[in-house]
C-alpha cells in the first residue's frame, strides 16, 4: 500500500511537471491548459498501465491490479489537481478557475488510471489463456 502511495505521488508530480513545462512553453501567460499537449495527456495511463501489466503478469489477481489504479490514480490526481491550481492561481490569480482546474486535473487522471489499470488487469488474463497449449486428440 505504502509503495502505491509514493508511486501516485511521484506519477502526480511527474504530470504536474510536464504540463506546467508545457504551458510555459506555449508563451501564453493569459492561459493554463490542463493538457497543453498529447504527451500529457499520455503519461499517467501509460505509466499505471505498464506497471498495472507488471504486477499481473507477476501472478496477482485482476482485481488488485484494479485496486492498484485506483489507488495510485487517486493519489496522482490530487497531487496533480493541487500542483495544476498552485500554478494557476500563480499564472492567473482567478479563484474559479482554479477550482475548475483543479476538479479537471483530478477527475481525468483519475479516470485514465482507472481504466489503464482494468486494461492491464484483463489484457495480461486474457493473454495468459492464449498462451496454454491446445489440447491435442490421441
Amino acid at each position: 500500500m505504502t509503495n502505491d502511495n509514493i508511486i501516485g505521488a511521484v506519477l502526480g508530480s511527474l504530470v504536474c511537471a510536464v504540463v506546467i513545462a508545457g504551458n510555459i512553453l506555449r508563451a501564453d501567460s493569459h492561459v493554463v491548459s490542463v493538457y497543453p499537449d498529447v504527451v500529457s495527456v499520455a503519461v499517467a495511463p501509460l505509466v499505471v498501465y505498464v506497471a498495472g501489466r507488471r504486477r499481473r503478469l507477476n501472478g496477482e489477481s485482476s482485481e488488485a491490479v484494479q485496486r492498484f489504479g485506483v489507488r495510485v490514480g487517486a493519489i496522482a490526481g490530487a497531487v496533480f489537481g493541487v500542483g495544476l491550481g498552485a500554478f494557476a492561481l500563480l499564472r492567473l490569480a482567478a479563484l474559479p478557475l482554479l477550482a475548475f482546474g483543479s476538479g479537471i486535473a483530478f477527475s481525468s487522471v483519475f479516470a485514465l488510471s482507472c481504466f489503464a489499470a482494468h486494461a492491464a488487469g484483463t489484457s495480461a488474463s486474457s493473454r495468459s489463456h492464449r498462451l496454454t497449449p491446445p489440447a491435442t486428440l490421441s
